[in-house]
């Protein structure tokens, strides 16, 4: 059963409490500016908005490295590595962002969001235990406050949780990357399926920047920042899953040749 709440309800009663600091009010507005500058060009043009000559260049130049570092590893590493990198980062996304949105729900309501939430922790814990990490280790991030919540990308970035650092240590640099590129597309996946698809603002950047420094082809994301103006509520739901799966069987593939390669 999906929580009926919405993420921007929760949002609305975190700003009626007067006790919230004033750097995480700055974020709530920051974000619905993206959302609002999404919703008015588009997420094709803000791709094309946000690049520039010098920096896909400098971008290309980090991957290419990061390639470099981690090619010496790849021919030991377990079967479906790249697949299970991705979705340990998604399943953690997506549970974080979904529980997150409705810490300040009733308790009912948390307890529901939370087992669907530990659903995906499970998964995300499966996922761990193929490529050798320690699933203890394993969890959605908190969040206790505003803060908490609008700082999820951020707090998986700096690796508050420890899990990033033990992905590339286990496989390789690539893989960390894969990782992060997980945590951004689930945590947007949660906010399309917790919204029932009301709700698209994918993460353009960040989307970019981990799956390019990963390896992942640029036709193989693009499709996760599809501008969702005008489609129906249910078309956004059924495209942004599509799109997931695209990348999952992107990765699936090359996991594939790699076990014919050995």
């Amino acid at each position: 059963m999906v929580v009926d709440a919405s993420r921007a309800r929760w949002r609305q009663g975190w700003r009626v409490v007067a006790t919230v600091a004033a750097v995480a009010i700055g974020f709530v507005v920051l974000e619905r500016i993206e959302l609002a500058l999404f919703d008015l060009v588009g997420a094709d043009k803000l791709v094309a908005s946000t690049r520039n000559e010098g920096a896909d260049a400098r971008l290309a130049a980090e991957a290419d490295a990061l390639a470099e570092r981690s090619q010496a590893r790849m021919a030991s590493l377990p079967s479906g590595h790249r697949s299970a990198a991705f979705r340990l980062g998604y399943e953690l996304g997506w549970a974080s962002e979904f529980v997150g949105s409705y810490a300040m729900s009733d308790p009912g309501v948390q307890s529901r969001a939370k087992a669907i939430g530990d659903a995906h922790v499970a998964v995300a814990r499966a996922a761990a235990r193929r490529i050798g990490i320690d699933d203890g280790i394993v969890a959605a991030l908190p969040s206790r406050t505003l803060t908490d919540f609008v700082r999820v990308q951020e707090r998986f970035e700096r690796d508050e949780s420890g899990i990033a650092a033990r992905v590339e240590a286990q496989l390789t640099p690539v893989h960390r990357q894969l990782f992060l590129f997980g945590t951004v597309v689930g945590a947007d996946a949660a906010t399309v399926d917790g919204s029932n698809g009301k709700l698209a603002q994918p993460s353009i950047e960040a989307i970019r920047r981990h799956a390019t420094l990963a390896g992942v082809a640029a036709e193989t994301w693009q499709p996760l920042v599809a501008d969702p103006r005008g489609a129906s509520p249910e078309v956004v739901v059924a495209r942004h899953r599509a799109a997931v799966d695209i990348v999952l069987s992107a990765l699936a593939a090359r996991d594939a040749d790699d076990a014919v390669r050995r």
